[in-house]
């Protein structure tokens, strides 16, 4: 696994209107590990545009992203060795309502998509461990 320094990646600023929705309700915790490709032996990197969010499969509500740690926002990037190599962190955003049975996280990065994962089966404790490669 790389080594960096999570300490220079901060929190995204989030209004406090919204902070205090999210007290009440709680929050959801993406716990995610990245993979290179174990075939290619590339320039590989990582970073989360602060665009990324979570959708609902049944409407077009969304959530927001409130945080990302162990990982750089974009346009910084953190760089992994090769392949097979990995990187975990965590996204978190407000808790997903009650009424999503499944759910998307999407990552949209200038004006196209990035990271996705589909059909995310909620859960009762709002943490969420996901592989990608």
């Amino acid at each position: 696994m790389i080594q960096y320094d999570t300490e220079k990646y901060t929190s995204i600023e989030v209004s406090n209107d919204l902070l205090e929705s999210t007290e009440e309700e709680g929050f959801t915790y993406l716990h995610c590990t990245y993979y290179t490709s174990p075939n290619w032996d590339a320039g590989w990197w990582i970073n989360i545009w602060k665009t990324s969010y979570l959708s609902s499969n049944t409407s077009s509500d969304k959530l927001e992203l409130l945080n990302a740690i162990g990982v750089p926002l974009a346009p910084d990037k953190v760089y992994l060795k090769g392949k097979g190599d990995y990187i975990k962190f965590t996204l978190i955003f407000p808790a997903v309502p009650k009424d999503w049975s499944i759910f998307n996280f999407i990552e949209l990065c200038g004006g196209s998509n990035g990271l996705s994962i589909s059909n995310i089966n909620r859960n009762n404790t709002g943490v969420y461990k996901v592989r990608i490669q």
